[in-house]
């Protein structure tokens, strides 16, 4: 059972905290979607929802261990794997995956298990090929799959390496993908609404 809400999860690395600012400046505050972010950190302590918050219309903070959430956009914290749970997020301590935690393949296998069709899955620029496997359980899950354009990355392994492994619905530069996300967004709105209307 999906939650209400589309469920986007993002994944990335270096270059990812100028990448973040930019894509979440473009989401609307009305969307009704639960955003959760994992980025490359380790065991440092960061101000990933501060910085955030400086250009994002709708709240950021870091995720907590079995907390309900909503609308808006949660992140991963230090030395912790966020999994994504049906109407909670929960916190792992578990080994690292692709030599990091917080790492994002545990959040996209999460997502998808829970959440199916409803999420859309977004991997932005890095090193390494955290998320690619992940992805791929989003696409088998029948969920949306976006991969930004290596030539557009900062650091381009990351995508390079998805598109090695699957072929998303998306490739596209880092400005384009709100547009996207918004295409989804309002092709499950007539989808609900059809079925309203039955």
């Amino acid at each position: 059972m999906a939650s209400a809400n589309t469920i986007i999860v993002i994944g990335t690395s270096a270059g990812g905290v100028v990448a973040l600012r930019k894509l979440i400046a473009a989401f609307e505050p009305s969307w009704p979607v639960s955003v959760f972010i994992t980025i490359h950190t380790g065991k440092h302590r960061n101000r990933m929802p501060d910085i955030l918050n400086w250009d994002s219309r709708l709240p950021v903070r870091f995720a907590e261990h079995q907390k309900t959430f909503g609308i808006g956009i949660y992140i991963a914290p230090p030395d912790r794997h966020l999994i994504v749970g049906h109407s909670a997020t929960f916190l792992s301590n578990g080994p690292k995956e692709n030599h990091t935690r917080p790492a994002i393949d545990p959040m996209f296998r999460s997502a998808a298990r829970h959440h199916g069709s409803h999420v859309i899955g977004v991997l932005l620029t890095g090193h390494l090929y955290d998320g690619m496997n992940g992805l791929y359980e989003i696409d088998r899950a029948g969920g949306t799959t976006i991969v930004q354009d290596p030539e557009d990355a900062e650091v381009s392994e990351i995508p390079r390496n998805a598109l090695a492994r699957l072929q998303p619905d998306h490739v596209l530069p880092l400005m384009e993908i709100p547009n996207a996300i918004f295409e989804r967004l309002a092709i499950q709105q007539r989808s609900i609404d059809r079925r309203s209307a039955q």
